[in-house]
């Protein structure tokens, strides 16, 4: 759907970003593997309360040219109230966080943890009406919050998507932390 369309606007030839990963990147306090699990059970009811997300979960399996490779399987939500926004939940089990270290991304990196766990954001240089927070959840696996403007006026700004993408990407963290 849309958050297809905008990653696979992120992907272009012949830039180069610093790497995301380092020598000084904290390790994963444990592995949490994705696979198999539906991304739409990952926001209980309340987390989505909480996060002013009243839209209903869209589950989407596209393929995206983002993590080629295999099924990346998607919940879409989106928030009306009190403004026009959607988030993305994709999980990745075909790569992992060196993704976003990778030289043809139009993104400006940002190490970040979530819960203890390695992660970064993702602000694409020339689009600001999305940002991503990329959670480094297992070998070769990750999990990729993309969080966006839904086309109300005034458009949310880029710092406050950012925000709000690392607080879903809390909350996903949370439960797949509980569910452990």
């Amino acid at each position: 759907m849309t958050l297809l369309l905008l990653a696979g606007c992120t992907a272009i030839s012949g830039q180069a970003e610093p790497a995301a990963p380092s020598a000084t990147t904290p390790e994963r306090p444990r592995d949490i593997r994705l696979d198999g699990i539906d991304p739409c059970t990952l926001l209980t009811e309340d987390q989505r309360a909480e996060l002013k997300l009243d839209g209903r979960p869209v589950l989407d399996r596209s393929p995206t040219s983002l993590y080629p490779g295999g099924d990346v399987p998607s919940c879409i939500i989106s928030g009306f109230e009190p403004r026009n926004v959607w988030v993305g939940l994709s999980l990745v089990t075909t790569t992992g966080i060196e993704r976003y270290s990778a030289d043809d991304l139009r993104v400006d990196i940002q190490p970040a943890t979530v819960r203890g766990f390695p992660a970064v954001t993702a602000r694409p240089q020339r689009f600001t009406e999305w940002c991503s927070v990329i959670v480094d959840v297992a070998p070769g696996q990750l999990l990729d919050v993309h969080f966006a403007d839904g086309g109300g006026t005034p458009p949310v700004p880029q710092d406050q998507l950012c925000t709000d993408a690392a607080a879903v990407a809390d909350q996903v963290m949370e439960t797949l932390l509980s569910d452990g």
